[in-house]
């Protein structure tokens, strides 16, 4: 059994179409499929005619409810913005399937126990753990399974916690890496690997170019995609970045 599982596209289709992997028998996806890019449809209509199981983030949720995502204070701008771009392109259907995703799915493989959720078991939507925060032995008490997969962080990791194995696949259509290539993560019979590859990163630049959001947001967008991080505002509408 080959499970391909990636978390926090974004709306960054040119990314999802890039995926190298082709033969597998599932896709996982945990969470925001939506906000920050440009093809948040799209985005969702791939998923519903590839993804086996998927869970709500923090964004879908807030594109489904028009409610804020909580994100972090540098990103709340490019979050508000962008959130009205979502809930402008997408249907009245996919605002619907964004609210009825479940916050959380209990998986069965062989006799593996998954549990997947987009940023911790406690805190389904907006709980913000890195790797080595020590409240991760906390959160696996709370739940039965041998592996809990998560996103969120936009940073890919796999450590164990107690006799759980946590599994972050990194962000697909924004990593923050360092490196503008995009992360997935694979479980095979049992083996799990992170991996990550690069997209046609200028079709994305090129499709936020075209969104009807301010160029100092347009700017800020681009430079987290190539970077992973973002400058201050005030840099950005100074030029001095």
């Amino acid at each position: 059994m080959k499970i391909v599982i990636i978390s926090d596209i974004h709306a960054n289709l040119a990314a999802l179409e890039a995926l190298p992997e082709r033969d597998f028998d599932q896709l996982w996806c945990a969470g925001d499929l939506v906000d920050y890019g440009p093809r948040p449809h799209e985005v969702i209509e791939w998923l519903k005619g590839h993804a086996t199981v998927i869970v709500r983030g923090n964004h879908d949720h807030a594109a489904g409810f028009s409610v804020d995502p909580q994100c972090s204070q540098p990103f709340k701008r490019l979050a508000a913005e962008t959130l009205t771009y979502t809930q402008t392109v997408c249907t009245k259907e996919d605002l619907e399937f964004l609210r009825n995703l479940p916050v959380q799915r209990e998986v069965t493989v062989g006799s593996t126990r998954f549990y997947l959720v987009h940023s911790s078991p406690t805190d389904p939507l907006f709980g913000y753990l890195p790797e080595a925060s020590e409240r991760w032995l906390q959160e696996v008490h709370s739940i039965h399974a041998d592996v809990l997969i998560v996103g969120h962080t936009h940073t890919p990791f796999i450590r164990a916690a107690g006799k759980t194995t946590i599994v972050n696949p990194g962000s697909l259509g924004q990593p923050k890496t360092g490196r503008p290539l995009a992360c997935y993560a694979i479980w095979e019979d049992g083996r799990i690997s992170l991996r990550e590859y690069s997209y046609p990163i200028a079709e994305t630049i090129g499709q936020i170019r075209e969104m009807p959001i301010p160029a100092v947001d347009q700017e800020a967008l681009r430079i987290v995609l190539e970077t992973g991080f973002l400058p201050s505002h005030e840099s950005l509408q100074a030029g001095s970045l």
